[in-house]
This record gives C-alpha cells, sequence and structure tokens, in this order.
C-alpha cells in the first residue's frame, strides 16, 4: 500500500475513534448514574467530615452534629455502593473487553501506521529541503567571487546557515507532533479506563503506561 494511502487525516482518526468512545460512553453513562449515590456520595460525605474536623469557625457541638449526620448519610451510601459494587464490575469487564478487541485493530494501529508513513514522508522532505537549499548556497556563492564580494559571500553563509536551521526546527516540530499523537492515541484508551476505574488501575494497565511514558520522553 502506497504510503499516502496509510496517512489518514485528524477528522478520519477521529471517525475512528467515534464508536469507540460512544460504545464506552454508554457504559460509562451507565456506571456514573450507579455511583451518584453510591461511591460519589461516599467520597464528597469523606470530605465534608474531613472539612468538618478541620473548621475552626465550629462550634465543638456544630463539628459533632455535623459529623454524626454524615456518618449516617455515609453508611447508606456504603451500602448503596457495596450493592453496586458487581454491576459496576460487570460493566467496567464489558467497556474493558470492547477496548481489548477494538482499541487496537480500529483505531490505535492505524494511527501507528499512518505516523510511521508521516514521519518517513517527513524525513524524505526534509532531505529534499537540504538538498534544494545546499544547492541554491552553491550557486549563490558561484556567482560571488573576488575580493570585492567577501561581505556578500559572507552574508550568503550566514543567510544559508539560517535557512538550515529553520528548516531543522521546523522539521523537528513536524516530529514531534506525529510522535505525540501516536503517544496521545495510545493514551486515550487509559484515559477511558480512568473513568471506568475511577484511576484505580490494574498491575498490568500501570505497566503499559509506564512503559508508554518511557518510550516517549526518551
Amino acid at each position: 500500500m502506497a504510503e499516502n494511502n496509510v496517512i489518514i487525516s485528524a477528522e478520519e482518526e477521529a471517525k475512528l475513534l467515534k464508536p469507540i468512545d460512544e460504545y464506552v460512553g454508554k457504559i460509562q453513562a451507565q456506571i456514573d448514574a450507579l455511583r451518584v449515590e453510591g461511591s460519589d456520595k461516599v467520597n464528597s460525605l469523606k470530605n465534608q467530615i474531613a472539612i468538618a474536623k478541620e473548621n475552626k469557625n465550629l462550634t465543638k457541638e456544630q463539628q459533632n452534629k455535623i459529623i454524626e449526620e454524615s456518618k449516617k448519610q455515609l453508611e447508606k451510601a456504603k451500602a448503596t455502593e457495596a450493592a453496586n459494587k458487581e454491576q459496576i464490575t460487570k460493566l467496567i469487564a464489558d467497556a474493558e473487553g470492547y477496548l481489548s478487541k477494538h482499541y487496537s485493530s480500529e483505531y490505535y494501529d492505524i494511527v501507528v501506521k499512518s505516523c510511521e508513513a508521516e514521519k518517513k514522508a517527513e524525513n524524505s522532505s526534509f532531505e529534499k529541503t537540504k538538498t534544494q537549499l545546499q544547492e541554491e548556497h552553491k550557486k549563490a556563492l558561484g556567482s560571488l567571487k573576488g575580493l570585492k564580494d567577501a561581505e556578500d559571500i559572507k552574508a550568503e553563509k550566514y543567510n544559508y546557515k539560517n535557512k538550515l536551521f529553520d528548516a531543522q526546527m521546523a522539521h523537528e516540530s513536524r516530529i514531534q507532533e506525529i510522535k505525540d499523537r501516536r503517544h496521545d492515541a495510545f493514551m486515550h484508551k487509559f484515559h477511558l479506563i480512568d473513568l471506568l476505574r475511577m484511576s484505580k488501575y490494574t498491575f498490568a494497565q500501570k505497566q503499559a503506561q509506564k512503559i508508554e511514558n518511557y518510550k516517549y520522553t526518551f
């Protein structure tokens, strides 16, 4: 397959990702609804108790009243959390199973191939740009001979050096964009998992992210 057929646009990439986001998004909405009176309330009430304990503007009586009432609500919230745990676990398994089956084959692998092709095309384009600048520089120097052209020769060399530098910076920026695009595609999966699991990743998920971040950084 030709490189230009492998390279996909941002719009095409978004189209590939859309059905994945929609499927997981529907499951996420169900999980969020189950967490409202459960996990979310548990966290909110625990925070409320902690704030009441630290609030110096409240009397001891006011603190005790808030803490006592919050603890009563907390027990109910914990019971709801426990009652919904199995259903939430099944929904998370459904979403992660879908991601495992579809994310790489229908989205990420395609983005990776596109990025590889883009990088190859960018490197080729940069080499052509350098060659062109070198030829233009030689031609310019060829027309400048003799002592009277010494300043012009110096200016041409300076100009050539600046052009090379600008081309190098533009090239590195483009390569970084491609690198970022692949990295973002990889990490989006874990953004979805993060929401599903409330940041409680499995060991394997943590390791996968560590390895990816290492590759991305170095």
